[in-house]
């Protein structure tokens, strides 16, 4: 008998004793056997002592053979690949689960569902199937279509119907609206929003966001004027849509499909260069429609 076949059989005997019936099979006896001259020998002067009943010592060495056999065949039977046998093999990949809607007040950093499932009203102007939205921490959202920080928003205007409403004047809304009622395309929006008064003549932009083109008109609030002297104290651009001192809107009037969806993403004059790419990152990221 080899020195290896007596530690493997006094391996055998404390699993016998400690842990009842185990018998090594063939291929684990060769795993021990291959590393066994990989350890280090004993030296040359080192007391050679045996003995019928294993000493505390003999015991204590057995028992952390064996938590090193059990780990070394652990790794090589769970994790490394085998050789000659079956394996584990990489999971099937699966799709991305889809993104959650955009609920609840405080959103975690991540990609959300657009959805304007929670509005009633007969004009809403739904999303196609699978639009998300990705956004990044200290944001928070409302109504399933807008996201929010503390001096910006990023939101569709999801009521078709207010969109026919478009103010001449902002400030003396009340003095009238464009003639004819603003129209269903792109351009009919877009030069609506230019022409009004006090708006400093913006000139619309072709973007694409999400795949679809369209035109961009950025809206301000002229610096010194007096809210007090607005119809109501309100600065509006058409119903329903009024701004703040000093806001600025980013209205982008996109075709997606033959529809018409508006996008409005405006800022105050606090916001910081930071916030502000965060802003610009999230319209960047939105998607209409699934992949």
């Amino acid at each position: 008998m080899t020195h290896n076949d007596e530690f493997i059989g006094q391996l055998e005997s404390y699993l016998d004793d400690h842990e009842g019936s185990t018998p090594l099979p063939e291929d684990v006896r060769d795993a021990i056997r291959a590393e066994l001259p990989l350890t280090r020998q004993r030296p040359p002067w080192w007391p050679a002592r045996r003995s019928l009943e294993m000493n505390n010592m003999a015991k204590m060495g057995i028992a952390a053979a064996a938590v090193v056999v059990a780990a070394l065949l652990g790794y090589n039977y769970f994790v490394a690949p085998n050789v000659g046998g079956p394996g584990l093999t990489d999971p099937t990949p699966t799709r991305p689960a889809t993104p959650p809607p955009l609920s609840g007040d405080a959103l975690e950093p991540g990609t959300y569902t657009l959805t304007s499932e929670g509005e009633t009203a007969p004009d809403v102007i739904p999303f196609p199937a699978g639009s998300t939205i990705t956004v990044p921490a200290g944001w928070s959202q409302a109504d399933g279509f807008r996201v929010l920080s503390e001096d910006a928003m990023v939101m569709f205007w999801p009521w078709e119907g207010d969109l026919a409403t478009v103010y001449l004047d902002p400030c003396q809304w009340e003095d009238g609206q464009v003639e004819p009622p603003v129209g269903p395309t792109v351009d009919d929006l877009a030069n609506a929003l230019a022409g009004q008064a006090q708006r400093g003549d913006p000139v619309p932009a072709d973007v694409s966001i999400g795949g679809y083109s369209g035109k961009m008109v950025e809206l301000t609030v002229p610096d010194d004027i007096d809210f007090a002297d607005c119809d109501g104290g309100e600065f509006r651009s058409w119903e329903g849509r009024y701004h703040q001192p000093g806001q600025v809107d980013e209205i982008y009037i996109l075709d997606v499909d033959g529809q018409r969806m508006v996008l409005d993403s405006w800022y105050l004059p606090t916001i910081s260069e930071a916030d502000n790419a965060e802003r610009q990152a999230i319209i960047e990221s939105i998607q209409l429609g699934g992949p």
